[in-house]
């Protein structure tokens, strides 16, 4: 089952190619186009469900595409990750006050690419997702938002929850503290911040799971990953 349509405006065909074959890897109809130009065309033809969007390309900077994908009332919708290889937090900052919802910056992990997309339509709610999780001894249910540790209810603070839901979502695949901070806590993409608040959050987690909180593992200088 397809989960979602995703447009990729990309020029190196390296980096779309390797875009396409992680995305469509995991049940997304995924398709590439090169330049802003055949980007409208697309878009014009058949708009996706999400798009990825480069900003240096032949014709152009992608940030003038989002521009008209905003201000137009049938696209207006479609969420957008930029990716790029701008890495400045001013260029970031740039790309997300013009409309964008995510920012990935080039080279990136290809497991947090794909997490950014699942958790980016799901907040659109182009995604269904799974209702239930079930790992390790671990039971959520996402629609109740009820967490059970061997086979007990256990009781979870609203971010204790979110944090486990995209850890446990996206196991054996590691979450960087930017990606959590974004989609658990909502602070903006691209924001340089020292925080504590996760490690906080994860250690009071980890008190109220017992023996499966060991399946969480802490990825030096990167982020988090639950073992399963």
């Amino acid at each position: 089952m397809i989960k979602a349509q995703i447009l990729v405006v990309e020029d190196q065909k390296a980096t779309s190619d390797l875009i396409l074959d992680v995305l469509n890897a995991e049940d997304y109809d995924a398709q590439a186009v090169d330049s802003l130009a055949k980007a409208r065309a697309r878009l014009k033809k058949s708009p996706p469900d999400i798009l990825l969007l480069d900003r240096n390309l032949p014709d152009g900077d992608g940030v003038d595409l989002l521009l008209e994908i905003r201000s137009d009332k049938k696209l207006e919708r479609i969420p957008v990750i930029i990716l790029t290889a701008k890495k400045d937090v001013a260029d970031k900052v740039a790309g997300l006050h013009t409309g964008a919802d995510d920012y990935v910056a080039k080279p990136f992990n290809t497991e947090e690419l794909v997490a950014r997309v699942e958790a980016l339509l799901r907040r659109a709610g182009k995604g269904e997702g799974p209702k239930i999780l079930e790992v390790s001894g671990i039971k959520l249910d996402g629609e109740a938002r009820k967490a059970w540790v061997g086979g007990k209810e256990s009781p979870l603070s609203a971010k204790e929850f979110d944090l486990l839901w995209f850890l446990i979502s996206r196991k054996n695949h590691v979450l960087t503290r930017d990606f959590l901070l974004q989609h658990v806590w909502g602070y903006d993409a691209g924001v340089d911040l020292t925080t504590k608040v996760i490690d906080v959050t994860l250690s009071h987690l980890k008190q109220k799971l017992g023996p499966p909180a060991e399946k969480i593992i802490a990825v030096r200088g990167f982020g988090y990953r639950f073992d399963a």
